[in-house]
């Protein structure tokens, strides 16, 4: 039997980093690793932008009683003309500053008297947000290993990128073994198996990718078949049947099908059969324990510790309480 914290680096020691990755929609991404830097596709701004609803007017023209207004600049035009000194243009938030030396200046300080507009309040800011003053076109704006939320898509899709690298999820086949889980032709199980339910939910959520789940008796040659056949997964969950009692089969089974046990009794309460494993350089085994509970905590901390090592980052960061008992633990 081995302590919680030497389990963990157990898994850190044999666990790597996948190397591989797919490409996928930027508005799909939303909880993957970036496998690859991203650099932006354009400007942004794409051009110098108004900040303001306003008038855009020269800024030697500031000290002019009265300012003739030819036209108004929107939001949605990708191109506007621009004007003579003397003259400005009414311009709502986002439009297109036309040539150069213009200031903004806000709705509240001017007003406008047959088609001229009048300054009533000459302290004026920089209300111009300048091209590129966000990142620039080919500016490193996203680095590799970034996990994707709402902020970083939204930033992506500002660079103007449609698909993004990012590391394949990690394949999950999941096998619920006991008799008292199968139907028989005549009854119902004996128990309902809602340890699936939770699996299934955690697995989605801590980044995997689940393939299958397989319910299976408790008998070798069923048992055997099953994972003869199995295929194209980096980590199997096997749920029950790891224990020490005589109908406890998953461990020998296994092991006929080259698995090298890594630990199998963790000193911990509930989950103490919890196993972990490998088939091979990048192929895993994870053994919870039946009971929903111990299933559960073992899941939450064994795979999530899997999860960290398989992505290379602290993809998943479980937050710990340490609580304090009002009765003596005796050892068990």
């Amino acid at each position: 039997m081995i302590s919680f914290t030497n389990a963990l680096n157990l898994i850190q020691k044999n666990v790597s980093k996948s190397l591989k990755s797919e490409f996928i929609s930027v508005t799909e991404s939303f909880g993957r690793i970036l496998a690859s830097n991203l650099y932006s596709k354009c400007d942004y701004p794409r051009e110098n932008l108004s900040s303001m609803d306003g008038a855009v007017i020269f800024k030697s023209d500031l000290q002019l009683k009265q300012i003739e207004v030819v036209g108004e600049i929107k939001a949605g035009d990708s191109f506007t003309t621009d004007f003579n000194r003397g003259q400005s243009k009414i311009i709502f938030t986002g439009g297109i500053i036309p040539g150069k030396n213009k200031v903004i200046i806000p709705k509240e300080q001017f007003l406008i008297s047959k088609n001229k507009l009048i300054i009533k309040d000459r302290k004026i800011q920089n209300f111009i947000r300048i091209k590129g003053s966000d990142f620039k076109k080919k500016e490193l704006c996203l680095s590799k290993n970034t996990k994707m939320n709402c902020r970083t898509i939204a930033l992506a899709a500002a660079m103007r990128i449609n698909k993004i690298e990012v590391i394949k999820k990690p394949n999950v086949i999941v096998i619920m073994t006991g008799d008292e889980l199968i139907s028989s032709d005549k009854k119902n199980p004996l128990v309902i198996s809602t340890n699936q339910i939770m699996i299934k939910k955690i697995v989605n959520d801590f980044g995997g990718s689940l393939k299958n789940i397989y319910i299976v008796k408790d008998k070798i040659e069923e048992l055997e078949k099953l994972i003869k056949k199995l295929r194209d997964f980096d980590i199997l969950i096997t749920s029950g049947g790891i224990s020490r009692g005589k109908y406890d089969l998953v461990k020998k089974v296994l092991c006929n099908q080259k698995l090298k046990i890594l630990f199998d009794r963790v000193s911990i309460k509930p989950g103490k059969p919890t196993t972990f494993g490998k088939f091979s350089k990048n192929r895993y085994f994870l053994g919870l324990p039946g009971n929903p509970v111990s299933c559960f905590t073992s899941l939450i901390f064994f795979f999530s510790k899997y999860i960290n090592c398989f992505y290379g980052s602290d993809y998943l960061n479980i937050s710990k309480t340490r609580l304090i008992l009002n009765n003596d633990l005796k050892k068990n």
